[in-house]
């Protein structure tokens, strides 16, 4: 087991069974190590790591501090069954603790009487910004005055009480996000992580003109603001302020020769082509029949043509797990001819290699595609654009929400986009069948074009989050909003990086049929609001 074990991927059975290995074969002291890791998982876990953790039991584990760690992870993850379960592993100053921080997470206003907590005590931090947290969900400007009441006092630990304020800015924000963005920039910075400084600046992008976003990209450390979305960003704020002009130029030139979401647009800002870098993969003949003739892929192979895609899988990435760089680069091509377009994709990224763009945005079930395009009226770089995000294009693929397929369409929305369209449906299964899945899924993104001002970015946020957030969304923003803007804003990063995405996507497909299309069409440049946030709140 040691022998042929790999790191990743390895669920939680086969790491304890991993750490298992490690006990009975002398390494004590790492299985040990590594046991505290897996029973520090602010969730239930598997039978199979019961023998682990009895023998480690045994030794005097867990620790105070790490049996107090998990009992705070599964509060915060809101598993209160587990985290009463882990209190007997607490000593009895702990288990007060502990059950203060049950209190308050049944009543969270128990933190405006910071009489209850102890500065001194590094428990009662992590207490009181939970409750603080959980308060803000109901009460946002009681959240922010007991918050403030902390600051002031100088009871808790900086840092900690930091740690609520991103939940008390989100709820601030959903009245008014100015105000959300004005109290981002009034804390101490001990008190504002990286990440709420980015929040900052969105919440900046939700209002109107330039300014802000300008004072609330300085919140943001200098290795943050150098990446490409806040140069980006940076750039656009100088050009909005002070007019188009020559600022922002050299910024445009130097993202628009990066083949990436923020590379298109600076692109197209600064009139040049888009920087596409696609190279054919550097494989030779030799290299692919060699990896052919490794056992491993043989018999991923094998079990591949007997139908066996699981057993398949496993050999293939636990075979090319072990490759070197060039290797893998092989079997991504292997994979490929083999039409295992996501073994191919993944293969790909894994040895580093993102300029093979035929293989990674494979046109495969084109006549499904092409036919669901042509009925839908949806462009069919779009429809690939969108089934490549959603599965790599496995036809097969489930996520763990009970999506399926090509298009990962939900049973419950391919049962009702079905019964509107007129689609044969019989059930879920027809959905791991391609041709079913690109017509329910592309009826299902007409649907959302249709709903959405024939705009892609509105649908494509309404494919993956559900049209009903996207109209919440819509009525935190003016009552017109620059398409860039709109996208950076949207409060769900999978979302953000979905529409970004999908995008992208597009661009590339149209590139690799030889045409160019822009990431942005004309019509979706500005977007007009059905329902505008009030200005009194946008202020």
């Amino acid at each position: 087991f040691l022998r042929h074990y790999v790191e990743e991927p390895a669920n939680t059975e086969r790491r304890c069974n991993h750490a298992w290995a490690l006990l009975k074969t002398g390494a004590g002291e790492e299985a040990d190590r590594r046991t505290a890791q897996i029973w520090a998982t602010p969730r239930s876990l598997p039978a199979a790591c019961d023998r682990l953790f009895q023998a480690w039991y045994t030794r005097g584990n867990p620790a105070p501090a790490l049996a107090w760690q998990r009992f705070d992870a599964a509060m915060g993850a809101g598993q209160t069954g587990l985290a009463r379960y882990v209190m007997r592993f607490l000593d009895a100053p702990a288990r007060a603790d502990a059950e203060l921080f049950l209190r308050v997470a049944e009543t969270p206003a128990l933190v405006q009487q910071p009489a209850r907590f102890a500065g001194t005590n590094p428990r009662h931090a992590g207490i009181v910004a939970f409750g603080l947290s959980r308060l803000a969900a109901r009460d946002a400007d009681a959240a922010r005055e007991a918050f403030e009441q902390y600051a002031r006092a100088g009871q808790i630990d900086p840092a900690a009480l930091g740690n609520a304020a991103p939940r008390i800015a989100s709820a601030l924000a959903a009245v008014s996000p100015r105000t959300a963005m004005q109290w981002i920039m009034g804390l101490d910075a001990r008190m504002r992580s990286d990440a709420l400084g980015e929040e900052a600046v969105r919440h900046a992008l939700r209002g109107e003109g330039w300014d802000d976003v300008l004072a609330t990209l300085d919140l943001l450390p200098a290795p943050l603001a150098a990446t490409e979305r806040w140069q980006y960003w940076a750039a656009r704020s100088r050009d909005g302020a002070a007019g188009a002009g020559a600022g922002a130029q050299a910024t445009w030139a130097q993202l628009g020769a990066v083949r990436s979401y923020y590379g298109f647009l600076a692109a197209e800002r600064s009139g040049r082509p888009y920087a596409m870098q696609h190279q054919p993969l550097p494989v030779t003949d030799a290299q692919l029949r060699a990896v052919e003739r490794d056992p491993g892929i043989r018999r991923a192979r094998e079990f591949q043509l007997v139908g066996d895609e699981l057993e398949s899988r496993r050999e293939w990435l636990h075979t090319v797990g072990a490759m070197n760089p060039s290797e893998r680069l092989a079997a991504a091509r292997i994979a490929s001819d083999w039409g295992w377009h996501q073994l191919a994709i993944s293969t790909l990224i894994a040895a580093g290699e993102w300029n093979a763009l035929e293989m990674r945005f494979p046109t495969v079930y084109a006549q499904d595609f092409e036919r669901a395009a042509r009925q839908q009226r949806v462009e069919q770089d779009w429809l690939y654009a969108i089934a490549r995000q959603e599965s790599a294009l496995n036809a097969t693929v489930r996520s763990p929400a009970g999506a399926l397929g090509l298009m990962q369409v939900m049973p419950a929305t391919a049962e009702l986009t079905a019964r509107k369209a007129g689609i044969p449906y019989r059930g879920s299964t027809d959905l791991l069948d391609p041709a079913t899945n690109v017509v329910i899924g592309s009826r299902y993104m007409r649907m959302m074009l249709d709903e959405f001002q024939h705009n892609r970015i509105l649908a494509a946020a309404a494919y993956n989050a559900g049209p009903g957030r996207v109209k919440q969304w819509l009525r935190r923003l003016p009552a017109t909003v620059e398409h860039d803007r709109f996208v950076e804003a949207i409060p769900f990063r999978e979302t953000r990086q979905y529409v970004q995405n999908v995008l992208s996507f597009a661009v590339i497909y149209a590139y690799l049929d030889g045409r160019q299309v822009p990431v942005v069409h004309p019509a979706e440049q500005l977007i007009r609001n059905p329902w505008p946030l009030q200005a009194a709140n946008a202020r």
